[in-house]
């Protein structure tokens, strides 16, 4: 219980650190989300990018150049793989039933 309780505020950490705010997303992308990242063994900044790359096109202009600086940062950190990186981007993990964010 206490690892999930981390996970989530890990990934609500990266979520906000990428630009996005956690509270916006919606409950149900939400847990499609976590539970691909616990299906995939994705670590919390890795679940992010997965968010991230479903909400990139709706993102504004500065949330876009920011979040590309952070992707940067993270995929020469040990928390993001290359391998995993790369299946974010390409839609290899491909899941979304919900729409991802609640109002927008």
């Amino acid at each position: 219980m206490f690892k999930k309780f981390r996970f989530h505020r890990s990934f609500n950490a990266a979520l906000l650190e990428l630009g996005i705010e956690p509270t916006e997303l919606n409950p149900g992308f939400r847990d499609e989300v976590l539970a691909l990242a616990t299906r995939e063994q994705l670590t919390p900044k890795e679940a992010a990018l997965v968010v991230l790359s479903a909400v990139y096109p709706r993102l504004s202009l500065v949330d876009r150049l920011g979040s590309i600086h952070v992707v940067r940062k993270w995929r020469s950190s040990p928390q993001v793989s290359e391998a995993n990186y790369r299946r974010t981007q390409s839609a290899e993990l491909a899941f979304a039933r919900t729409p991802a964010f609640r109002n927008r």
